[in-house]
């Protein structure tokens, strides 16, 4: 029986001047090729602000070449993967824009069919704008394709024509799958006649360990997140601002873009303001950025991880910090509520600091009664390798292939 292939089409990939955008697709493309008869390979397209006078000159080209240049270098390899820009200029009306984008996938996917390399299946990494070229191609070639889901469902930042596209598709996939059984929800309620599986993203337990002995001496909190609203950064500061007012021994650390001290940009250095302004700065610790292969040791330091967003379509750090054995306390965001019950943290309502504060100082109170090793078996069963793989063979299968 010949390998199953399969052309993964995301909606956003590492490339060489962003490699940790859509790091976790390449994560788990890498572990799927060759697993158990899979062949993949990756075609992305990155949208790109061009002049408007260069747009136009790319729409007629794209109606006269009967293919268009992809290439490896414009995005990291392992497993094969071919890149081209897709040009957009705000002047261009949507409809326009998404004629160009649909063209030069299909003309992309053209160019790779010439390699001899052709697809079995395709799988569109988040609907937006993936399953929109998915479904195209689909619609051109007779290849069928899947979707999954990883992306907060908020419509408003879609033009009309365009959430219709991802809707459609959604309907017209062969399966479709979300990342948590809230992102499910969130699906079929905008597009009740599919009926997503809910496949949480892989999260590699070899890269995490327990490590008892690298626990700071006093308590830690630590998040990882980023400056935007929806991730609620502020919201965990002000909890912790009132946690330090009943216990000043406790300590925290921010890991993410907004950690950054030496920055005046607003969005760089949010986590370093706010925790002055409450008064809080001199009981944190403020890292940018951690190394993929030094993110265990740091997890490792601290008691508990917070989870603050508004929302969450699946929550990969809240996995790798229960994977090093740590509780979780996190807002009620949807994703990570598939892995926090009693055993493992406490769930507080969205944009409550004061909620937050006290399940942080209650899991403290009751330290001894999270156990790190049952807390990580949990993550592994839904996030592991094996679980991974076991689901998206079946996702993956084609009757008579």
């Amino acid at each position: 029986m010949s390998d199953l292939k399969i052309l993964t089409i995301p909606s956003w990939y590492p490339s060489p001047k962003q490699p940790l955008r859509g790091s976790f697709f390449q994560e788990q493309a890498q572990f799927l090729q060759g697993n158990k008869g899979l062949d993949l390979q990756v075609l992305y397209g990155e949208k790109k602000s061009y002049p408007l006078l260069h747009w136009i000159w790319v729409f007629i080209q794209s109606w006269l070449k009967p293919t268009w240049p992809i290439s490896t270098d414009k995005v990291w390899q392992g497993p094969t993967a071919y890149g081209f820009d897709f040009p957009a200029n705000r002047r261009i009306p949507d409809k326009l824009q998404i004629k160009l984008e649909q063209r030069l996938i299909m003309k992309a996917y053209r160019s790779l069919a010439l390699s001899g390399w052709e697809p079995d299946l395709i799988h569109a990494q988040s609907s937006m704008d993936a399953g929109i070229y998915s479904q195209y191609i689909s619609h051109k070639t007779q290849v069928p394709f899947v979707i999954t889901e990883h992306q907060v469902f908020v419509f408003h930042y879609y033009s009309k024509i365009r959430s219709t596209l991802i809707l459609d598709a959604f309907q017209l996939a062969l399966k479709t799958a979300a990342v948590s059984w809230d992102e499910r929800r969130q699906v079929m309620m905008h597009q009740p006649q599919c009926n997503p599986k809910v496949i949480w993203n892989l999260v590699d337990e070899d890269q995490y360990v327990i490590d008892l002995t690298k626990r700071s001496k006093e308590f830690t909190v630590i998040t990882l997140l980023n400056s935007l609203p929806i991730k609620g950064a502020e919201d965990f500061m002000k909890a912790m601002a009132i946690v330090l007012q009943s216990d000043p021994e406790i300590r925290f650390i921010m890991i993410g873009k907004g950690a950054d001290e030496k920055l005046s940009n607003p969005h760089e250095n949010l986590f370093v303001r706010k925790s002055k302004e409450l008064g809080i700065f001199e009981k944190g610790e403020f890292r940018p950025v951690v190394p993929r292969d030094q993110i265990s040791d740091v997890l490792n330091q601290a008691h508990v991880f917070i989870s603050p967003s508004i929302q969450e379509p699946h929550g990969i750090a809240v996995r790798e910090a229960m994977m090093c054995g740590l509780p979780i306390v996190s807002t009620a965001n949807g994703g990570v509520e598939d892995s926090v019950n009693s055993d493992t943290g406490l769930v507080v309502p969205v944009k409550q600091p004061k909620e937050m504060a006290s399940a942080i100082i209650n899991v403290k109170k009751n330290y001894s009664n999270y156990h790190p090793e049952r807390i990580r078996e949990l993550a592994i069963s839904q996030c592991g390798k094996k679980a991974f793989l076991k689901s998206m063979l079946d996702f993956y299968h084609i009757e008579n292939k």
